[in-house]
């Protein structure tokens, strides 16, 4: 019996999933390091727990300081959770896309919630999130900005902690998401420091502008962005993907009925980005990593009338194998 005394000792030593799906190859192996198992059911307690950490030891963030960040939902709950736990308080910005759920949790952790409700030049809500953040900055000028977009000790903690729990798991390649570029920036370089013969594919929502494609409006929240952010190490993977939020959100549906595994829009990109990789000669085994729960987006993907207002239409299985196969030839090498 593993007994803690503090709830950041809660988060990490994930577990890994291997995934049995007639979507895979056969003589092929999917692995899904499931990090819904997390206290607040995401990788986002790790990316939190690490910059804390290190804005405590170098003196930015005071004992019972402010912290300020902004969020679509899942930093932000687990900045929630560490606030009650280490006793700081803080101020998230949010858009119109976060749920119902996601507010609800930060006001059980006692945060203030500034919700941004204009959108930026590109149809986004990132960079007037931002905007907004700077403008609470001026007004708490002894706070600190957890700033998960560009503060390097983000990837920095992932590459030194987080990419450990991935060497010993026998596959030829890693999936991820980019999103603000943290977690799998940190992990791939961490994974590749070991073991320069793995093969990393970063992946995405389509309509994100991160890869370099002109940015539109998408479904999912949890990913994509509007531009690169510093954290973003393009040349710290191999291949490079965008999925669709159809495809995204049918995987997750059919993981669900299939599996009895309830994942976020993020694991379903990955899964399917994971799903083309395994249609590559040269690759047998993947693991990818599977952001969060779907228990955050109940009352959105998962709810039909949802889908039905958003004119997403749910892909049977023989339609998402010829998704699958119809993408291989979007798959990008980086540096070509």
């Amino acid at each position: 019996m593993k007994l803690v005394e503090k709830v950041s000792q809660l988060i990490g030593d994930t577990p890994v999933f291997s995934l049995s799906h007639s979507l895979i190859p056969d003589n092929k192996k999917l692995y899904l390091k499931l990090e819904q198992f997390n206290p607040n059911f995401s990788i986002k307690d790790r990316t939190a727990l690490g910059l804390i950490e290190k804005a405590l030891e170098s003196g930015k963030l005071k004992p019972g300081g402010t912290v300020i960040e902004s969020t679509s939902g899942n930093l932000g709950k687990s900045l929630a959770m560490l606030s009650a736990s280490l006793k700081f308080k803080l101020i998230v910005v949010v858009d119109p896309k976060v749920s119902k759920n996601s507010l609800n949790w930060f006001k059980a952790f006692g945060v203030d919630v500034e919700t941004v409700t204009t959108p930026d030049a590109s149809g986004g809500f990132q960079t007037a999130r931002i905007a907004r953040v700077k403008e609470l900055l001026k007004d708490n000028p002894d706070a600190f900005w957890t700033n998960q977009y560009d503060n390097p000790d983000n990837p920095h903690y992932h590459e030194s902690v987080t990419a450990n729990e991935f060497l010993d798991i026998p596959a030829d390649m890693i999936v991820g998401t980019v999103s603000t570029g943290g977690h799998f920036t940190g992990i791939s370089k961490g994974i590749k420091k070991v073991n320069s013969n793995m093969k990393s594919l970063a992946c995405d929502v389509a309509g994100s502008a991160i890869f370099g494609s002109q940015f539109h409006p998408y479904l999912l929240n949890g990913l994509g962005l509007s531009w690169r952010s510093d954290n973003t190490h393009i040349d710290a993977f191999d291949y490079l993907l965008n999925v669709s939020d159809q495809n995204a959100i049918s995987i997750c549906h059919m993981i669900a009925k299939d599996l009895g595994l309830l994942l976020g829009g993020s694991s379903g990109v990955v899964i399917f980005s994971a799903l083309v990789a395994l249609q590559l000669q040269n690759i047998n085994s993947v693991v990818a990593i599977a952001p969060d729960t779907g228990v955050n987006y109940l009352d959105q993907f998962y709810d039909a009338e949802w889908l039905l207002e958003k004119e997403v239409q749910l892909l049977t299985l023989d339609e998402l194998k010829q998704e699958v196969n119809k993408s291989v030839l979007s798959i990008r090498k980086v540096n070509e």
